[in-house]
């Protein structure tokens, strides 16, 4: 980038923060101010990414947080004098003194085509549904989640083979592009505003972990769906066996005719291991048993006739 850069006040987390940051820092913007999720919070989020050594390479003026809430860092970011605020991969709301903060107010990025899939867990949510496409989404951020006018847009293909990490990391790459390319409209004051249409409007819950069990009567393609939906870096698809919880990290559908009771190991091949389902049959690549190594499938210590449930 060449030309001026708007006064940045940038809050991030994640990897999808990071990246973001990275690019921003790549195309000289000027960031005046960095807020990034404490450490201590990596437990309830996804994808959990470090700023500290970044901070210190590229000499950013930055403050961890656990709280944006915090009065404190509303002092500290209207002594930086901002024009403009970033805030990407933080469940967080901004609250709307920090919101009043920055000249032009707060830029968010969600990776959907808004307002289609305002909330949380939008590259799972994309895949449970069998979307061919989702996007991602730049807004103006306002008291509410996901309801800002839109900024820019750009629409993602999902591909068949496509998980949510495969999916999130190519999102990544279109939110930085855009946060980049948009930079000389925020320096000029002349960015965007379009208002998103709420009679179009949906919403997508949030997901726990414990929202991961398989359901074996669901057909070939959704359970494939599901399952990639919540790879790695998600907390994983997963069943019971024996007694235990085992985790189903890969899958696809399968041509074989056997049937049985949904949930019912068909056979274990050298490839895999053939489940019956609703309508047909799931091979299961890699599995793990909890508390244990993730393996292949075949070697799982599966035996035909194991019900999962």
């Amino acid at each position: 980038m060449t030309g001026a850069s708007p006064r940045i006040l940038y809050v991030g987390a994640r990897l999808v923060g990071r990246r973001c940051l990275e690019a921003l820092l790549a195309a000289n913007a000027d960031i005046v101010g960095l807020l990034y999720l404490d450490e201590s919070k990596a437990g309830v989020t996804v994808a959990h990414c470090d700023f500290a050594d970044l901070v210190a390479r590229q000499r950013l003026n930055a403050r961890a947080f656990t709280s944006l809430a915090d009065p404190a860092l509303q002092d500290w970011a209207a002594a930086l004098s901002p024009d403009v605020g970033m805030v990407v991969g933080v469940s967080q709301l901004i609250g709307s003194e920090l919101l009043a903060v920055p000249r032009q107010g707060f830029i968010g990025m969600h990776p959907t085509l808004l307002p289609e899939g305002r909330g949380r867990a939008p590259i799972p949510w994309a895949l449970i549904k069998g979307l061919e496409r989702t996007g991602v989404s730049l807004f103006w951020c306002d008291p509410q989640a996901d309801t800002g006018d839109l900024l820019a847009q750009e629409a993602l293909p999902i591909h068949y083979e496509d998980t949510a990490a495969t999916l999130g990391t190519r999102a990544d790459a279109i939110a930085a592009r855009m946060l980049v390319d948009n930079l000389p409209a925020l320096a000029a004051g002349n960015a965007p505003r379009m208002q998103q249409d709420d009679a179009r409007a949906t919403e997508w819950p949030r997901r726990r972990p414990e929202d991961g069990r398989i359901d074996w009567a669901q057909t070939s393609r959704q359970l494939y769906n599901f399952v990639r939906a919540l790879a790695h870096p998600y907390p994983g698809a997963f069943t019971s066996c024996r007694g235990r919880r085992l985790f189903v990290w890969s899958c696809r559908e399968s041509a074989d005719l056997r049937r049985g009771a949904p949930g019912e190991v068909l056979d274990v091949l050298p490839h895999g291991v053939l489940v019956a389902v609703a309508e047909g049959t799931m091979l299961l690549t890699r599995m793990q048993w909890q508390d244990e190594a993730e393996v292949e499938a075949a070697a799982s210590g599966l035996q035909p006739g194991d019900r999962f449930i």
